[in-house]
């Protein structure tokens, strides 16, 4: 009996076909990771570096006059999901009367992100309106009196799930 299945050679045509496909997908993922990475980031900074430091400098000037003056903040988190911050003077006396505009996001996304005002609730506490949803979220809050900032606080916090 002779067995009519006939035995597979690899020929030099195989090995050209085999390495053809092996480096035309490693480019065409290549190519694909290069094409996504130019549509999200360019990689190029706007402005020139003396401009932005010379900005930089202004702001860290600006940061030092702020810290000068002692104010404190405490952020007051509940468990229904409202926030607040009180803001004390350097004698430990509130500090009221103060326009607050926070910034409000989740750390890992910015589909969250808004800009929300405070209202004082009470001499010195400024709070948000709404209850946030539970998770992980941060907070950069401004304050200003008569349109000139005069403090700012910068909070990451943790609004624990109900039930």
């Amino acid at each position: 009996m002779s067995d009519s299945k006939s035995e597979f050679r690899l020929t030099g045509w195989h090995v050209l076909a085999m390495l053809v496909a092996f480096f035309g997908v490693v480019f065409a993922a290549n190519f694909y990771m290069a094409y996504l990475s130019q549509k999200s980031w360019t990689g190029l900074l706007p402005g020139n570096g003396y401009e932005a430091s010379i900005k930089y400098d202004k702001e860290a000037a600006k940061v030092r006059a702020m810290l000068a003056k002692g104010w404190k903040t405490h952020l007051l988190v509940r468990s229904n999901g409202m926030v607040a911050i009180k803001v004390e003077d350097n004698k430990g006396r509130p500090v009221t009367a103060l326009k607050a505009t926070a910034q409000l996001g989740r750390p890992a996304s910015d589909r969250e992100d808004r800009t929300v005002m405070l209202k004082e609730t009470k001499v010195g506490v400024y709070a948000i309106d709404e209850p946030l949803k539970s998770g992980a979220w941060r907070m950069l809050v401004t304050f200003t009196r008569d349109g000139k900032e005069v403090w700012r606080a910068h909070a990451r916090f943790m609004i624990a799930p109900k039930g």
